[in-house]
């Protein structure tokens, strides 16, 4: 999706491990695996990031016209930046709250990171499509197209966050976590197999 090999998707079949390089005990792959994917989570939705490529989309709304106009000033386009700007407010504020419970030892903040993975990554994705609309047919440009702006940097985020959105549990996934541990809602019923 990005045309970068550090976006893949690895197979191992019939691979063996010698004994002595287990993580953990033995049976205890997923305890590792969720370990592992609780520290990814919480590193997707970095307020500080946001903040600073929030600032970038205001500035190319500030240069970026449509029919002689800055973006910016577009009401609808306005308002979908305002929009993510209370969003990126929220993420800082629950990036905050985070900090605390971390500094108050003994509070598990494992289903927080997931809030912070589903709300940042789909939050980043909002914020690099507003970018892409406000380009019109320049933000549908790749690779080395002489009119790219900021080197495609944009149209990178874009299909980025997309893919993180699939990425350490996709945002469906996050969303029956966040319900089930968080809200004690019932599972999600299975479907039985004929």
């Amino acid at each position: 999706m990005t045309l970068d090999a550090g976006f893949n998707e690895v197979f191992f079949t019939d691979v063996r491990i010698p004994a002595t390089n287990i993580v953990g005990k033995r049976g205890q792959g997923w305890l590792v695996a969720n370990k592992t994917l609780v520290h990814e989570r919480g590193s997707l939705g970095d307020p500080a990031k946001m903040v600073s490529r929030f600032n970038k989309l205001v500035e190319l709304m500030k240069t970026e016209t449509i029919d002689g106009q800055r973006a910016i000033d577009k009401p609808v386009y306005r308002d979908r930046l305002m929009k993510i700007q209370g969003k990126v407010l929220a993420l800082k504020a629950h990036g905050l709250r985070l900090l605390s419970a971390r500094l108050n030892k003994g509070q598990d903040v494992a289903l927080a990171t997931m809030i912070v993975k589903l709300y940042g990554t789909e939050m980043r994705y909002e914020l690099e499509s507003l970018a892409i609309d406000v380009m019109g047919e320049l933000g549908t440009l790749y690779e080395d197209s002489p009119h790219l702006r900021n080197g495609g940097g944009w149209q990178y985020a874009y299909m980025y966050y997309l893919g993180l959105i699939i990425g350490g549990g996709t945002s469906q996934i996050q969303k029956n976590i966040i319900s089930e541990r968080g809200l004690g809602m019932p599972k999600e019923p299975k479907v039985k197999e004929a």
